[in-house]
């Protein structure tokens, strides 16, 4: 998934000896308000931005055009073929089903086929390019394939995966406020004696929100899992009609690989999401600064109004806050999307025995550094 969104904590109150009780009530109450109010918007988030997280995942996972038609440029006439095979047709859109299948197909005797019966294999080759269609288009644009998906699967195709999504959203935000505060609140206490305030703590948001993200990540990883398969499943491709719920989803995990299969791709996400707090945190100081300390911007710049001893409008302070997250979010997005495609790669088929370092390797060597970042244009625009 893209990474989910940073919610900017605030720099806690420092423990110092002499703190009253009614100092210690009031930081508890912004630390409630603040995990009220990051719940409510993770859910408003995962709401909005789950149908993008599903185009994100199936492109990701999308057999690449390239290799595949140059492998049934190899395999020759996919008619010649169903003469030709032992127990298997292989179809004009790379597909391969059965012989028992198509019954109907097979010509009765040793005989070969007439120019009739070849058109009409043909024909009924062709209605099956309607499946192939929406395994083409998993590469295609965000917005095409936001089309493609509800034309062939509705508004459920959409929102797949949507309750394991819902269901990680608060837990993840109160793990990562309150784990951010308690590790900020005890760096801070550290240096508290130190005079060089702004050197001494310039790392504090780094450190704090990277091992937030990786608390809160750990504990929902089977959850963000679950919640990537269900996405990556085409509606009309599994036997049973529709894709497991949670608990089923779950034990079927544990039957097949155990507890720990409910931890895979646990690598990668955690390379992701680790970096991606850090990388933003140090961004997002860098540009906030930089927007409000550049003259050039005229009266959009905050300082505009400091020089003249006025108070910065709560307006420019709401743009510079939201210009320089969202610039920082590109940012983090963009250096940690392989990172993304290989945890996605992973949970999709089931781990498997290779690292994740092995995972890049083959990714770039069978597409290119392309590979490497597909499906970071909809984690972008998420």
């Amino acid at each position: 998934m893209a990474a989910r969104p940073i919610i900017s904590p605030s720099p806690p109150v420092r423990s110092d000896a002499g703190r009253s009780s009614k100092g210690s009530a009031s930081q508890s109450s912004s630390l409630l308000s603040r995990i009220i109010s990051g719940s409510t918007g993770s859910i408003i988030y995962a709401l909005s931005g789950t149908p993008i997280e599903v185009v994100k995942i199936r492109q990701q996972t999308a057999p690449r055009e390239d290799s595949f038609s140059s492998s049934l440029k190899r395999q020759g006439n996919p008619v010649k073929k169903l003469l030709r095979s032992r127990g298997a047709i292989v179809l004009n859109n790379g597909l391969m089903l059965p012989i028992d299948a198509f019954p109907c197909l097979v010509a009765p005797g040793g005989g070969g086929v007439s120019k009739m019966d070849y058109s009409i294999y043909s024909r009924l080759f062709e209605s099956c390019r309607t499946a192939s269609s929406i395994v083409q288009e998993q590469s295609s644009g965000t917005f095409r394939m936001l089309k493609t998906i509800f034309r062939n699967e509705g508004v459920a195709g959409l929102y797949a995966g949507l309750k394991p999504t819902l269901a990680m959203s608060i837990p993840n935000t109160v793990l990562y406020l309150s784990s951010y505060d308690e590790i900020s609140e005890r760096l801070h206490a550290m240096h508290s004696s130190n005079s060089d305030v702004d050197a001494s703590r310039a790392y504090i948001p780094l450190v704090a929100g990277s091992t937030a993200r990786i608390i809160s990540s750990f504990a929902t990883a089977p959850l963000e899992l679950i919640r990537t398969r269900q996405a990556s499943i085409i509606a009309g491709s599994i036997p049973q009609g529709r894709a497991p719920g949670i608990l089923e989803e779950f034990r079927l995990l544990v039957r097949t690989g155990g507890l720990m299969s409910c931890y895979n791709g646990l690598g990668p996400l955690l390379l992701r999401d680790a970096p991606f707090a850090a990388i933003y945190f140090l961004c997002l100081e860098q540009f906030r600064g930089s927007s409000s300390h550049n003259t050039s911007l005229g009266r959009w710049s905050g300082r505009h109004y400091t020089d003249q001893g006025v108070q910065i409008p709560a307006s420019i302070d709401v743009m510079h806050t939201f210009a320089a997250g969202a610039s920082a979010a590109l940012v983090a997005t963009a250096l940690t999307g392989p990172f993304d495609v290989v945890k996605t790669v992973r949970q999709v088929s089931n781990g498997g025995n290779a690292n994740t370092l092995s995972c890049i390797r083959q990714i770039f060597r069978d597409e290119g550094v392309k590979g490497l970042w597909r499906g970071n244009v909809s984690r972008m625009i998420k």
